[in-house]
């Protein structure tokens, strides 16, 4: 389970605003999950940032395991439906509670 933080408006200085969600990387089933509280696969923020981070991680995997059983450049990424949130600011308790289950 890997913990994630996008800055909302990255580009502004000022903003330091941001948004929390995960991306379990599941072995036994043989894929990545990324849950949000907010958004879904149609939100091309959130998919660009999920699958530059899932990528980096396996050509890290890739460069560290190679030698491994378990290889995971061929896992797909599944954007799990989750609850969402009621409002704005509850983005990093959902995350939490990701984490926790």
């Amino acid at each position: 389970m890997f913990p994630m933080f996008q800055e909302l408006a990255p580009h502004d200085q000022q903003d330091k605003c941001g948004h929390h969600y995960a991306i379990c990387l599941d072995l036994k089933n043989q894929h990545f999950e990324v849950l949000d509280s907010i958004r879904s696969e149609a939100d091309a923020d959130l998919t660009t940032h999920a699958e530059f981070f899932i990528n980096n991680l396996k050509e890290t995997w890739n460069r560290h395991y190679k030698h491994s059983k378990v290889q995971i450049r061929h896992f797909p990424t599944e954007y799990v439906a989750t609850a969402k949130q009621g409002n704005t600011t509850d983005c990093g308790f959902h995350a939490l509670e990701y984490f926790a289950k």
